[in-house]
């Protein structure tokens, strides 16, 4: 709470319940991206280009099986929701955190390849060479973001600058600016602080500062759902 308080009057923002709500939000997402962007960029090359040709190879031999009568549907696979391999929600669920699977679903009973249903359950089909396709784009996508990226970034300045900037352009009536003794510039190093719960390095986070503004258009801004 003390952080958020911080964080409100170096802003100058309102500390009303909906902009501290939002600003907690913000610094739960940061982290959360920040943490997922720094196991992103430790994902080795290699086996992001070994996965790629796997699942192309895969999805080429699917694709020439369906190619006969008797496999026309074999990418088509049918899942009872919440059989631990398939899930279906609906929209308040999914804000309930119920759109969830185990990572290890429980094996299949052998035989006919139809689940059961029961009269109040729900059948979900899948085409399994899509979704194969889902993660070979993903997975290339992933690798091309390694090739472009020149000296490995520091995910949490970045992400902390930009989530600065997004919650200035909404509650804030401070002009967002790199001048090192600055509100926006104070403002990111204690949202830093409440994100990783260590002291950044000012110069570090200085140079993302500068570099986002100088260049708003290059770099992938987060997607904030506090607009």
């Amino acid at each position: 709470m003390d952080d958020l308080d911080e964080l409100l009057r170096i802003a100058d923002a309102p500390n009303d319940a909906r902009t501290r709500s939002m600003l907690d939000l913000s610094i739960q997402w940061a982290r959360g991206q920040a943490e997922y962007a720094k196991e992103s960029s430790q994902t080795p090359a290699a086996l992001l280009n070994q996965l790629d040709k796997s699942i192309t190879k895969t999805v080429r031999l699917l694709r020439k099986l369906e190619g006969y009568p008797r496999w026309r549907d074999v990418c088509g696979r049918q899942y009872t929701s919440g059989d631990g391999i398939a899930v279906a929600v609906s929209p308040k669920e999914l804000f309930e955190g119920k759109l969830t699977l185990p990572r290890n679903p429980p094996p299949r009973e052998p035989g006919w390849p139809v689940p059961k249903l029961g009269p109040d359950g729900k059948a979900i089909m899948l085409n399994v060479r899509a979704v194969l396709d889902d993660i070979r784009d993903e997975v290339r996508r992933a690798a091309e973001a390694k090739r472009k990226r020149g000296q490995p970034e520091k995910w949490d300045n970045s992400v902390c600058v930009d989530y600065a900037i997004n919650f200035f352009e909404l509650f804030s009536p401070r002009k967002i600016s790199a001048h090192p003794n600055g509100r926006f510039a104070k403002f990111c190093e204690a949202l830093y602080g409440a994100v990783t719960g260590t002291i950044p390095e000012t110069e570090s986070l200085a140079w993302y500062i500068r570099e986002r503004i100088r260049n708003p258009h290059k770099h992938k801004r987060v997607h904030s759902l506090i607009k």
